[in-house]
């Protein structure tokens, strides 16, 4: 392991706020939703709706920061997320929480792309895929904490999980102040607030649309369903005609680019879809909210252990490799409670979960060195964005499958379906990861600058 700067540190840890989170309110739902007296399907919005922001603004967020520079835009960026984060607590209702809720993701949607930015720009010659192995490393340890974080915090007061987010941002806004690379943003035409508005309100429409399907008349569906597809198409014509996109159709013509927010969008679906499913499965057990926090730990102690081991694989040898066998761990670990029949069992679950997190370790270096690799070096921080867009996006379907099946049902019979679903999503990552990945080895397309331009 070499020796790691510190600049990566500050960068490690402002990567890890943003999945702590999305963790650490996942086991306290059930309490946010008697406290605040509404059902678990509504209340998962708090998850849901913070994940549309993301996905929406993250490119925005990320050429916001091409622009006027990456360090300034992150560290303004930390110091409104220690602003919404003090205001949550605040909250006696759930659409002033969902509000607060939605300002904490406006500032984490320039955190993660302008970070990355950053790493990608400073990170030294053949050690990009380990020093993105080491952050991915800390979103592992801010997913694992968050859930035993936030059950304890949630045993107290649940607003106690938004409160303790004001030191620790305080803490790396310092670290980051001192050690941060100073980068010049570069003048480009005005960044497309209309194109990243519009992509949010597609994602709510068809978010709304798979929530509403059970009570809504078939036509209102059907018609929903249509005007989201209208909407996509006119919101692909848009950006394709604008100078600075916020979601620039151009980059996905890049096989790489394209497989690498593919498998991203994939792995994140088996990983939220699980993060919302556990809670419910351990729901009726003694010490639900604990036990709910250990799995998830657990879950997470693969992503800390092999995300540094991935990065070194992706700089030693291949980007493919890493992705096509963390898709089959994905799939074996929940793969193993559904053949045992034991889905909500929390001994099997204990022991299945790290194999998962195992698998999505392996998934997150070589995938965002890939896309990063196959975009123009001036389009760092889009790059960026668009990939955590798509990890986002996958997060969004992710949650509402689990939400829908589960949070409705009566009992725990659509648990397997549940399992089903995620172990394919995280099979089919590793099929398409490890088929259209650039042959990248150490943040370098090993087929030569040629053949990466010609993609």
């Amino acid at each position: 392991m070499p020796r790691i700067p510190l600049f990566v540190v500050a960068i490690a840890l402002a990567n890890f706020l943003v999945p702590l989170n999305s963790t650490m309110i996942v086991v306290a739902l059930p309490t946010i939703a008697r406290d605040l007296a509404v059902d678990r399907a509504t209340v998962a919005w708090l998850i849901t709706a913070y994940l549309i922001a993301m996905a929406a603004l993250q490119p925005i967020g990320g050429r916001i920061g091409d622009r006027f520079g990456p360090r300034r835009v992150l560290i303004g960026a930390l110091l409104g997320f220690a602003i919404a984060s003090g205001l949550a607590p605040l909250a006696r209702d759930l659409t002033t929480l969902v509000t607060f809720r939605l300002l904490q993701a406006l500032c984490a949607a320039a955190i993660t792309p302008n970070a990355m930015g950053l790493l990608r720009g400073a990170a030294v010659e053949g050690r990009a895929g380990t020093y993105f192995g080491i952050t991915g490393a800390m979103s592992g340890i801010g997913a694992s904490i968050g859930p035993l974080l936030g059950g304890l915090l949630a045993s107290f007061d649940w607003r106690w999980i938004f409160a303790a987010n004001v030191p620790l941002v305080v803490a790396i806004i310092a670290l980051g102040w001192m050690t941060l690379p100073r980068r010049e943003g570069k003048r480009t035409a005005a960044p497309d607030v209309l194109g990243a508005l519009a992509l949010g309100l597609l994602l709510s429409v068809a978010a709304w649309t798979l929530t509403q399907a059970e009570d809504n008349a078939v036509a209102t569906t059907v018609a929903l369903t249509l005007a989201v597809i209208a909407g996509g198409w006119l919101f692909v014509r848009y950006e394709s005609g604008h100078a600075d996109p916020a979601l620039p159709p151009g980059l996905f013509r890049s096989r790489g680019f394209s497989g690498a927010n593919a498998t991203i969008a994939l792995s994140n679906l088996a990983l939220y879809g699980m993060l919302i499913a556990l809670p419910f499965a351990l729901a009726d057990g003694p010490d639900p909210e604990v036990r709910s926090g250990i799995v998830l730990t657990a879950l997470s102690i693969g992503m800390i252990v092999l995300s540094p081991i991935a990065g070194m694989l992706v700089d030693r040898f291949d980007a493919r490799l890493p992705t096509a066998i963390g898709g089959a761990l994905i799939a074996l670990g929940l793969a193993i409670p559904l053949a045992l029949g034991r889905t909500a069992d929390f001994t099997t679950l204990l022991v299945a979960m790290p194999i998962a997190g195992a698998g999505v370790a392996l998934t997150f270096p070589s995938t965002r060195i890939a896309a990063l690799d196959a975009a123009p070096p001036r389009f760092a921080g889009l790059a960026s964005g668009v990939t955590s867009t798509s990890r986002y996006f996958g997060g969004i379907v992710g949650s509402l499958v689990a939400g829908l099946t589960l949070g409705r049902a009566a009992d725990l019979s659509a648990l397997p379906a549940v399992f089903i679903t995620f172990a394919l999503a995280g099979l089919a990552s590793g099929v398409v990861g490890g088929t259209t990945l650039h042959a990248v080895r150490g943040g370098i397309d090993v087929r030569g600058d040629e053949a990466g331009a010609a993609d």
